[in-house]
């Protein structure tokens, strides 16, 4: 029932129903909650706010699809075993070409979040010219693209220590290639 496969570094999501599965709040903050440390389904409830039965219906659907899994198995004090469970990686990269179209606009929508963050910081520092709303589009949708292919170098790693510190620098790195790409190179032109 434990898991004995080491927890990877980066887990390329192609498999549909799993992209589907991520395209939802609370099962990404289970995820992301995981990546910190080994959680029973009561600790993440306690987290979440949610019901043990909500979570444990979180927990079936992403164990069922490969997403999680059992990291160790406690008996409590009180004789019950408890599963803790932990993501089976690091970071978790949905492949563009398989994002089913009903949950498209979740993954595109969620890039450009993660972007607005980034161009806020950039426009502080005049490193950025102004960014339309069709070019935020375009450039989550590339984003997508640029994170898988830095994520296929890291396929075959140990996950790190630091989560958090691994999907900075994978973003870090699909941001620079695509500062690189003559599609969006004059974007990233300092404005002073």
């Amino acid at each position: 029932m434990v898991s004995t496969k080491p927890q990877r570094a980066v887990l390329i999501v192609r498999d549909r129903k799993a992209i589907r599965l991520l395209a939802d709040f609370t099962r990404l903050e289970i995820i992301r909650l995981l990546s910190k440390r080994p959680m029973t389904e009561t600790q993440l409830s306690g987290e979440l706010g949610l019901t043990k039965a909500a979570v444990g219906y979180h927990l079936h659907l992403l164990l069922d699809a490969g997403l999680i899994q059992v990291a160790k198995l406690e008996v409590e004090a009180h004789g019950i075993m408890q599963k803790y469970y932990a993501p089976a990686a690091s970071l978790f990269i949905v492949d563009p070409d398989c994002i089913p179209d009903d949950v498209k606009r979740f993954f595109i929508q969620l890039q450009i979040e993660h972007l607005r963050g980034m161009f806020s910081v950039f426009r502080l520092y005049h490193r950025v010219s102004e960014v339309s709303s069709e070019d935020l589009e375009r450039l989550a949708i590339a984003m997508l693209r640029q994170l898988k292919s830095v994520g296929e170098k890291c396929l075959e790693a140990e996950a790190p220590e630091d989560p958090e510190a691994l999907r900075v620098r994978v973003y870090a790195e699909a941001l620079a290639n695509l500062t690189e790409e003559k599609e969006w190179r004059n974007l990233f032109k300092e404005t002073l």
